[in-house]
């Protein structure tokens, strides 16, 4: 029964992405822009205050990200942007980021996983009496850390040769979980997600010893659960996490 009902959701999701789709492509040169068909989506299935924009993030220390697809507000951000076009946030008010692509390829991974590394380099003032609703794995994921993903509608690789990829990024640049892209949706192969040290909210049992939580990367191949959207969703609201912050984000820029 409860697949069941978790298959019709899917199938909204889906319906609902197709309508997107269409629309754009009755707009013209638009059409094909797969970065808004996902800001959109995520706009009709994100909590009102998780405002949907794109751009560039700033810090502090005067980082600058690269230019990202997505970038999802928490409800701390000021309303200082213009979110249907390219504009400029500060960290501590972004809840999670995403890189979209219509059809991935090979280079395509390499450069957003580079793009997920500086982005995780950034640095998040954390307020005096900031309360954070959550565990410490959780925490040190996605509270000094804020979330990525990837997001593509069509690869040219198989979800295995994703995984390797990554796998094979995280070892050579000798990478801590933080520092890692935190999930991976393929609408036509799967879901990669990164379960950290596996006691974070989302955890799957070991295949190997189903009293132990899996850890690091785990792959879910579309034959077996084709619930990407569905996933995707799961996936962000478990990892953005819920923090309380006494005062407004602005003010730390002040004198920057």
């Amino acid at each position: 029964m409860l697949k069941h009902r978790l298959r019709l959701l899917q199938e909204e999701m889906e319906i609902k992405l197709k309508q997107i789709h269409v629309a754009h492509q009755h707009r013209g040169n638009r059409g094909e822009n797969a970065e808004e068909i996902m800001r959109e989506f995520l706009r009709e299935f994100l909590p009102p205050f998780n405002r949907i924009g794109q751009g560039e993030i700033i810090d502090t220390k005067n980082n600058i990200s690269n230019e990202t697809d997505v970038v999802i507000l928490n409800e701390y951000h000021p309303y200082l942007n213009e979110l249907s076009k390219p504009s400029l946030f500060f960290i501590e008010g972004v809840g999670a980021v995403g890189e979209v692509k219509s059809l991935l390829s090979s280079n395509d991974i390499e450069t957003t996983l580079n793009k997920c590394l500086n982005f995780k380099k950034m640095h998040i003032n954390m307020q005096t009496g900031a309360t954070v609703q959550g565990n410490e794995s959780d925490i040190k994921r996605f509270i000094d850390k804020r979330p990525f993903f990837l997001v593509a509608f069509k690869s040219q690789l198989t979800l295995a040769t994703i995984h390797e990829k990554v796998s094979e990024f995280n070892m050579r640049n000798d990478l801590d979980i933080q520092y890692q892209i935190d999930g991976i949706f393929i609408l036509d192969r799967g879901t990669i997600f990164n379960l950290g040290d596996g006691q974070g909210a989302l955890k799957f049992g070991s295949i190997e010893n189903p009293d132990q939580f899996a850890t690091g990367l785990v792959s879910i191949n579309k034959e077996v659960d084709d619930l990407v959207l569905l996933n995707l969703l799961i996936f962000l609201s478990t990892s953005m996490v819920k923090l309380d912050l006494p005062k407004s984000i602005v003010q730390d820029y002040l004198f920057v």
